[in-house]
């Protein structure tokens, strides 16, 4: 997928690839307005949304109730000296009457998140000057 990057004023960034603009900003300690998310946040934001969505499929393949279905991602720095290396935690509440024999199965199915492999996978970087 190609994602062009454009500079807005100030601070803001604006992504866009296919018909989708994201737009993000930094925090008005280093000179943004925060109007919009930092692209740290977009990038943490996009496990949490991964996992849910599979775990909607898993849901909606066995006819099984998603209202209340909701999960929770926490962040925590897991080394004093790297402040790069964390730990994401995400707290799932499954809706009511889920059925306790899926419980297991429904953590299966977040942990095939496409963002969560990409990440463990440890992707390569090529930054070159065209």
């Amino acid at each position: 997928m190609k994602i062009e990057v454009n500079l807005l004023e100030g601070q803001q960034l604006q992504a866009s690839f296919g018909e989708y603009k994201i737009t993000s900003d930094q925090s008005i300690a280093v000179g943004g307005t925060a109007e919009h998310p930092e692209p740290f946040d977009y990038f943490l934001a996009s496990m949490p949304l991964c996992a849910v969505f599979y775990m909607r499929k898993f849901c909606q393949q066995r006819d099984i109730n998603t209202d209340g279905l909701k999960v929770v991602q926490n962040n925590e720095n897991i080394c004093e000296n790297d402040h790069y290396k964390k730990k994401i935690i995400l707290e799932v509440t499954l809706p009511e009457g889920f059925p306790k024999k899926y419980n297991k199965a429904i953590l299966a199915a977040a942990n095939t998140c496409t963002i969560k492999k990409v990440i463990q996978a440890l992707p390569e970087f090529d930054i070159a000057i065209v």
